[in-house]
């Protein structure tokens, strides 16, 4: 995952984009792609909200504004478990 090491990377990418992919990975039926997605969400999460206050409300907003609320719910799952 280098590439898209931190919030400017990610950018670049397509933060939206690379959010809606993950999602799309969360619901595959191969264990191993279902596992890197949890990874991709996690790193997205970190660098996401590494400088706010509000972390977890933070991402959920924005999953929320970027996603479809069955797959915004199941980002901000992964990310509120220990």
């Amino acid at each position: 995952m280098g590439k898209f090491q931190g919030l400017e990377g990610m950018n670049e990418f397509g933060l939206v984009s690379l959010v809606q992919m993950a999602a799309d990975l969360l619901n595959d039926r191969l264990p191993e792609a279902r596992e890197a997605a949890r990874n991709i969400v996690t790193s997205i999460y970190e660098a996401y909200t590494r400088n706010e206050e509000q972390k977890q409300e933070s991402w959920q907003n924005f999953c929320q504004s970027s996603l479809p609320p069955i797959h915004a719910q199941s980002m901000v799952k992964i990310t509120s478990s220990p």
